[in-house]
């Protein structure tokens, strides 16, 4: 079974109803995520979301 991470979606407090979802610091270690890579985002049936990186083909990554 995959691994679960569960996070709050928390409000960018600008008025303009955006959210903010900050990933817990062992999550991005353990994936490799750094700021800046771009995500792909899968709302599943359960309500949980599926997250991906999306690797460039010409990336070193």
């Amino acid at each position: 079974m995959a691994k679960r991470w569960c996070t709050t979606i928390q409000d960018a407090g600008d008025g303009s109803g955006d959210g903010i979802l900050l990933f817990p610091d062992g999550l991005l270690e353990e994936m490799g995520w750094v700021e800046g890579d771009v995500l792909d985002c899968q709302f599943q049936d359960d309500g949980s979301v599926q997250l991906q990186e999306i690797v460039p083909p010409c990336s070193k990554k």
